[in-house]
């Protein structure tokens, strides 16, 4: 048995395909999906455009349908949207949206109608999921996302309600606030949360978050071409100990933890990250207070 037959037998599956993730990277001229920024967000590279670019939308867009089709009948759940070609048999995005029935389902306990910001929602995707997991409860949808993909959910979900302006999403409260894959992306990421807690009636769940348990938090580009997204931008891979300190200085009680199995490897980073999901009861009068 040669050596590398070898280390693959002995090492864990995550080492093995960090490895082959960075050989490759190394070995073609596409740079890496995710790339450690040292400088963090004073990052002036004119090809980091963000999320609101047409070409996300029209992406998006063009895989709506699709979209739709899986969703509807008794088959799995394990539908990650933004894959290249959706299906129903991703486990990592099945075990996410499986977190969120329950989140949903304790939200909707004894009522009829719930209400939920989606905050970074994209053009609603979550609450095509919400309808098909209770479809004995009225969601009352609103979804704050950047103009290009609130535009774009306007149009497909007519019924929902989509906002380009934190301070319109943030003038109301609601049943639920989440944040799924989403408060990364932002740079005073501080702020953003105090405000999610501040107008959620019940709970707030932060879900898809890289963190790491070592190194300080730091930043990294993220070039998503593989999904037709033709953009860069930046995010963060927070310290988890730093998340959670802050979260319990807001008054937030933790009441679950989600292990969410999605996996970037992000090149020349002190410390490989891994992604988590948290549901938390804000102390909306504690916000209100400080």
């Amino acid at each position: 048995m040669d050596l590398k037959r070898i280390v693959k037998r002995l090492l864990p599956p995550l080492i093995t395909d960090a490895a082959r993730s960075l050989s490759t990277n190394d070995a073609c001229t596409e740079p890496p999906e995710y790339e450690y920024v040292p400088n963090g967000w004073d990052n002036h590279d004119s090809r980091i455009t963000g999320w609101n670019v047409e070409s996300v939308l029209e992406t998006q867009k063009a895989k709506w349908p699709e979209f739709l089709r899986l969703v509807r009948g008794a088959q799995p759940l394990g539908i990650a949207h933004e894959a290249c070609t959706p299906e129903t048999t991703d486990y990592s995005a099945h075990n996410t949206l499986m977190a969120f029935a329950y989140v949903l389902a304790l939200t909707a306990r004894k009522k009829d109608r719930v209400s939920l910001l989606d905050w970074g929602g994209g053009i609603g995707h979550y609450y095509v999921i919400g309808k098909a997991l209770l479809p004995a409860v009225e969601i009352n949808y609103h979804c704050k996302d950047v103009p290009a993909m609130v535009r774009g959910g306007r149009e497909l979900l007519p019924e929902a309600v989509f906002y380009d302006d934190d301070n319109d999403c943030f003038n109301r409260t609601y049943d639920l606030v989440m944040a799924s894959s989403s408060l990364q992306y932002c740079r005073d990421w501080r702020k953003a949360v105090r405000r999610l807690a501040s107008v959620s009636d019940s709970y707030l769940y932060i879900t898809r978050l890289p963190l790491v348990c070592e190194a300080p938090s730091f930043v990294v580009v993220q070039r998503p071409h593989r999904y037709g997204y033709e953009t860069e931008y930046l995010s963060w891979f927070l310290r988890r100990d730093e998340f959670l300190n802050y979260m319990n200085d807001l008054g937030t009680e933790l009441i679950r933890e989600f292990l969410i199995h999605e996996k970037s490897v992000v090149h020349g980073a002190p410390e490989q990250g891994e992604y988590r999901g948290f549901l938390f009861r804000p102390q909306v009068d504690y916000l209100k207070n400080e």
